[in-house]
């Protein structure tokens, strides 16, 4: 055996060691994703003429657009540069297929939601504006998802379930999302742990399930896309601009969710959680759900 081959490894440099604490990551990403984001926003304002002037509606889809793809690329090289991994979590090669399904998901949620509602005789239905403007909303219903899942999923629920188990991270994301829409239009204490529940844990066992940000993603705009621009319906409280149908829903608030959507409804909660429930159990048997733990420095 050669003599180079006895040396021991040199030790790890600082910066090495610095960028291994996933505390530090955290903070990085964050800063990091919402810098591009007001600065992708600042751009798109600049250039964006006000609604009513020519090409509006197009430059705006565009700059939606534009903001998802800058998100995505910083996260990327965030990654690539504090991690020192390929981001399997955003592959492209099993991507398409995983946000088609996962799309195809949170339309049939969102749709049964409304079924069940229907069903009770709660639903009305009035025109909307049709197709027209559509295309907008799904780029912006995208810009959105992409926004809050690598912000909640893969930064915030993926760092800490490397820290502390799959268990800790799945209750902390949910809380945090929770009380991110507390603020929101029409926001209550029942909204907010609506959303925590029905979307804080589900997005989280759904990218638990796969380890894939394209199914959440999917999941994500696939519901947001059809409560608003399908059915017309707000949105965590916000409404559309263009909506195919609209739709109000009579009853208590428990059942209608109230001025903040069809998402603060218990038969929202109970479709969800249920579609939790079958996730959970197929991670189980898979063996894919991380014991508690206390990991602060990555390996």
């Amino acid at each position: 055996m050669a003599q180079s081959d006895l040396s021991p490894t040199p030790p790890p440099g600082l910066f090495t060691r610095i960028r291994r604490w996933e505390f530090l990551r955290l903070v990085v990403y964050i800063v990091g994703l919402i810098a591009v984001l007001v600065g992708s926003k600042l751009a798109g304002n600049l250039v964006t003429p006000p609604a009513g002037k020519p090409h509006h509606q197009e430059i705006l889809l565009a700059a939606n657009l534009a903001s998802a793809v800058l998100l995505l690329v910083a996260y990327t090289l965030l990654v690539r540069f504090m991690e020192r991994r390929a981001v399997t979590e955003l592959g492209l090669g099993k991507g398409v297929a995983q946000i088609v399904i996962g799309s195809g998901i949170g339309l049939t949620l969102m749709a049964s939601v409304y079924g069940v509602l229907w069903g009770m005789g709660l639903v009305t239905v009035s025109p909307g504006t049709g197709l027209a403007g559509l295309g907008g909303v799904l780029a912006a219903t995208f810009a959105a998802a992409v926004l809050e899942e690598l912000l909640i999923r893969a930064v915030v629920f993926r760092l800490v379930e490397q820290i502390s188990g799959t268990t800790i991270a799945v209750v902390f994301s949910a809380a945090l999302f929770g009380l991110l829409h507390v603020l929101n239009p029409g926001a209550t204490v029942v909204s907010s742990l609506a959303i925590a529940i029905e979307a804080g844990v589900l997005l989280a066992v759904a990218y638990v399930l796969t380890r894939n940000l394209w199914f959440v993603i999917g999941i994500h705009l696939g519901w947001n896309f059809t409560e608003g621009a399908l059915f017309g319906a707000k949105v965590s409280g916000g409404a559309t601009s263009h909506a195919f149908v609209r739709t109000s829903i009579a009853g208590p608030d428990l059942i209608s969710g109230g001025g903040f959507g069809p998402e603060a409804s218990l038969v929202s909660v109970g479709l969800s959680a249920a579609l939790s429930a079958v996730i959970i159990l197929l991670i189980l048997r898979q063996g894919g759900w991380r014991p508690v733990s206390w990991k602060p420095v990555a390996a």
